[in-house]
């Protein structure tokens, strides 16, 4: 409401004081002298006259706020919060100076800007820095003329770029609905209008979209017809290549342009084109390009090569990846930034999918012309994820070796093991008849549970249900539970990969550091080649493999170790290891192609691990690999996974 900060903040006290307040109370709350006050409340009182509301004085009692009816006051009330909402944070300021500048079509001064957020001229001059940055990422320039102010330079492209990069930057909306922040930068220009004209369109010619790619859409349209109401339109845009979509089209953009009275020459109808394309299911196997499908067979011939995990027949992913990829090229012909809204979700839940898609990915795309970035690669993490379970289900085998053990007679054995095969078809598998004499060690070697007819004594580690025959249902239930009850723990799937010759506590500094120590550590058991540490160097300039800000688990693009190994190193105190993530509990890990059937226990262990300030906090008081795998053990329960 008010150029000076101090200002506001008089008011907001007022509005929350709703007493008498002395002069001197008030002068040393806001630390300036009572005539000072005085000149103030003088400035407040001109711009309040129009709302009817007056700050009057009082003679020995003080400051009261005054009105005439009491709706103003919550009139005003809310003009303050909205301010207060809106402009609440640097950020905010920052982002809504820009977005003044990028509409601006003449110079702004620094009264001009300090104006626009209320704030003083020196917050302002160091706001400016933050501005240049942020424009200058968008191969933008903040030009200064002395005696004028500032003006930004650069493309139409580019400014619409930096705009809907502000308008979604920490925008965590899936549902289609719009943020206050949006609203305000886009000063509410159009959103529902538009959001109404798109919906019916798309429901009319059964186009379908998210409801993120929707909201994406529409912002754009607003964006656009903005832009052009403010004069500043493009001057060419790619044209896409089908017509049948430009056809299809056509009447959505004669009806914008009919409703918002503007002229979206053929520049800006190619760019709504574009953003249909890269956002609707609009394609369909037909228009898959053949390059986009060599592409996917790539990706998924190098999950099977590396992993071991044969998804290149799932008839599923083959036509979700083709159509979502296809979407993600048109995007990339387009110069178009997607963000992926649940991409941090993505990362931290469903770690084995997007660690095998990051890998295959960038393999597959090595001697391609551009690189899908993490946002592109966590969409496809999660076709490859589903597939990745389809298979798991179809392939892995489930079923539990049982002998059975027999009082009275071997066909006593030979019904109850016909019995339980019936009974557990497929999760139970008997592959051995005693009778109890002969029970030992050695014919339960290899076995998940041992089967009864008669009461024995059996010391050894593996489970006994005593059963009566005819099989009673509570016998049913007993074998049941020990049927799909986990045998073994978590950890104990993985232990074999630990050594302690591989852990390490350090001080270091930098992420290339703690790198280049685990590898030596693995260098001298013999794990690892010669390309392994530059290969690991390589995959974290990529993407990062900080999984919390605590955890990391650095490894190679590709297999280039002889044997099997995690090498563990922990910090004194957290390093950064990207530009976003923080690392303190290093495990490199250093995969060969014999322990490519683990990589699913290795992960599914590790996910338990992450996103617990508990247990991590544990794990960075280890001093020794055996410690390390203890309190993973005991803190893991059995059965997690």
């Amino acid at each position: 409401m008010f150029q000076s900060t101090r200002l506001n903040e008089i008011l907001e006290y007022f509005l929350n004081h709703r007493e008498y307040i002395t002069p001197s109370r008030l002068a040393a709350q806001f630390q300036v002298s009572e005539r000072t006050l005085r000149s103030d409340i003088r400035e407040i009182n001109r711009v309040l006259e129009e709302h009817q509301v007056q700050i009057l004085l009082k003679r020995k009692e003080g400051y009261y706020l005054h009105t005439t009816d009491a709706s103003t006051l919550s009139d005003l009330e809310e003009i303050m919060k909205k301010r207060e909402k809106f402009l609440d944070s640097t950020d905010h300021r920052i982002h809504h100076l820009i977005m003044k500048l990028l509409y601006a079509d003449h110079y702004l001064s620094q009264d001009d800007l300090a104006e626009e957020v209320y704030v003083s001229i020196n917050t302002i001059i160091n706001y400016l820095k933050s501005i240049r940055d942020i424009l200058a990422s968008h191969n933008l320039t903040l030009h200064n003329k002395a005696n004028l102010g500032y003006l930004v330079m650069g493309e139409e492209l580019d400014k619409r770029k930096c705009i809907m990069d502000l308008i979604t930057t920490n925008s965590q909306q899936y549902a289609l609905q719009f943020s206050n922040d949006q609203k305000a930068l886009l000063k509410n220009a159009h959103l529902e209008t538009v959001k109404k004209i798109v919906i019916d369109f798309n429901r009319a010619y059964s186009l379908h979209f998210t409801d993120y790619n929707l909201k994406n859409l529409i912002l754009q349209i607003v964006l656009s017809v903005s832009r052009v109401q403010a004069g500043k339109t493009l001057d060419a845009y790619p044209m896409p290549q089908s017509q049948q979509l430009k056809d299809l089209l056509h009447p959505l953009i004669a009806h914008i342009e009919s409703i918002f009275h503007v002229n979206l020459g053929i520049a800006e109808r190619n760019y709504i084109y574009s953003y249909y394309i890269s956002n609707t299911s609009f394609s369909s196997q037909n228009d898959v390009s053949a390059y986009t499908r060599k592409l996917v067979q790539k990706i998924l011939n190098f999950i099977y090569d590396f992993y071991r995990i044969d998804i290149r027949n799932d008839a599923v992913i083959q036509k979700d990846l083709s159509q979502h990829l296809q979407s993600i090229l048109n995007a990339k012909y387009y110069d178009q930034h997607m963000k992926n809204p649940l991409l941090e979700t993505i990362k931290t839940t469903y770690i084995l999918a997007y660690e095998i898609t990051t890998t295959s990915v960038y393999q597959a795309f090595e001697t391609e012309p551009y690189d899908l970035c993490e946002n592109d690669i966590g969409y496809i993490a999660l076709h490859v994820g589903a597939a990745i379970e389809r298979y798991f289900d179809d392939h892995c085998v489930s079923g539990k070796k049982a002998i059975l053990v027999y009082g009275n007679s071997y066909a006593e054995g030979s019904f109850l093991a016909a019995k339980l095969s019936t009974l557990f078809r497929g999760a139970l598998e008997i592959v051995g008849r005693y009778p109890s004499h002969e029970l030992n060690d050695t014919n339960c070697q290899n076995v998940d549970l041992i089967i009864s007819a008669t009461p024995i004594k059996y010391s050894g580690g593996t489970p006994v249900v005593t059963v009566e025959i005819p099989l009673r249902k509570n016998d049913i239930e007993n074998i049941t539970k020990a049927v799909i009850a986990k045998t073994h723990h978590p950890i104990d799937t993985i232990t074999d990969l630990f050594s302690p010759s591989l852990f390490i506590r350090t001080k270091v500094k930098t992420r290339e550091e703690i790198v280049h120590i685990l590898c030596t550590l693995l260098k001298k058991e013999n794990c690892i080649m010669d390309t392994f540490e530059e290969s690991v160097l390589k995959r974290e300039s990529r993407i990062s493999t900080a999984m919390d800000g605590v955890i990391a688990l650095p490894h190679p693009l590709a297999i280039c170790s002889y044997k099997s190994r995690i090498a563990i190193g922990i910090l004194e105190k957290p390093i950064r290891w990207s530009e976003k993530d923080q690392a303190q509990i290093i495990l490199m890990l250093a995969l060969s192609d014999e322990r490519k059937h683990d990589i699913r226990a290795l992960y599914d262990t590790l996910v338990l691990a992450t996103n617990n300030p508990a247990l991590e906090n544990l794990l960075l008081q280890s001093h020794s690999t055996q410690e390390f795998l203890k309190i993973l053990k005991e803190n893991i329960a059995k059965g997690s996974y």
